[in-house]
């Protein structure tokens, strides 16, 4: 006589139920794979920023190798040329900008577009940002980042000035082709993001690109292998139950 938990009925439940289980596991790992990699990247990125700066000039043949890299840059900010990076909270999530104001680098007559910071959004209007104007040469250093262009889908937003406006000043993405068009200085392929300040945070407030997490891998990965021990679990007493019910 063919075993209760050996009919056909049931083979199908098994093979179900075994498949749910691999995949569970299988989410699983590949959660841990992905931490893996998460973690390397953050050990690269800290080594990158523990590197000497580079010296950035107004050559773009010369910028394009730079990206990714720490850098360090002298110019006079063109204050009157400043533009907002909207949709950007800051590391306690409190909604606000990023300040951009080009660099007109010294001994050239090529700006670079600089992520000055967060700010909040009530310092967001011109004649509150005007305060955060720097009039004298500065010398800053950040990490070179590439240019960002609209993505290819009808859903992706677009960059387009206010009503009545034919300047845009708040922008949803560094797309330097087209903050070209609003800047009287040709601008490096490339933006830099500012680091941190030595003596504190002060505002606008860059990025401190050191804190770096593991993300949501690890838990994502043990509710996954929790599922798949729950699975095994219920599964398990529904045999029992069938074998005493035979």
């Amino acid at each position: 006589m063919t075993h209760p938990l050996l009919r056909g009925s049931w083979l199908v439940r098994h093979a179900f139920a075994l498949t749910i289980f691999v995949t569970m596991i299988g989410l699983g790992i590949w959660q841990l794979d992905r931490l893996a990699q998460r973690r390397a990247a953050n050990a690269e990125r800290l080594a990158v920023l523990d590197q000497n700066p580079a010296t950035l000039a107004g050559d773009a043949d010369a910028a394009r190798p730079l990206l990714g890299r720490r850098v360090r840059v002298s110019g006079i900010y063109l204050n009157g040329q400043s533009t907002l990076l909207r949709g950007q909270p800051s590391g306690d999530g409190v909604e606000g900008v990023h300040l951009l104001t080009p660099l007109r680098i010294s001994g050239s007559n090529v700006a670079v577009i600089v992520d000055r910071g967060w700010l909040p959004t009530e310092q967001a209007r011109p004649a509150a940002r005007a305060a955060f104007a720097v009039d004298r040469e500065v010398t800053v250093e950040g990490l070179a980042l590439p240019g960002q262009s609209r993505p290819a889908t009808p859903l992706a937003g677009m960059d387009l000035p206010m009503p009545g406006e034919t300047r845009i000043d708040a922008w949803l993405r560094v797309d330097i082709g087209k903050m070209q068009a609003q800047v009287d200085a040709p601008l490096l392929p490339i933006y830099i993001e500012l680091l941190p300040a030595a003596d504190g945070p002060r505002l606008p407030q860059p990025t401190d690109p050191r804190l770096l997490g593991d993300g949501s891998h690890l838990s994502y990965a043990l509710q996954w292998f929790a599922f798949a021990l729950i699975l095994a679990i219920v599964y398990a007493a529904l045999m029992r139950q069938e074998r005493h019910r035979g």
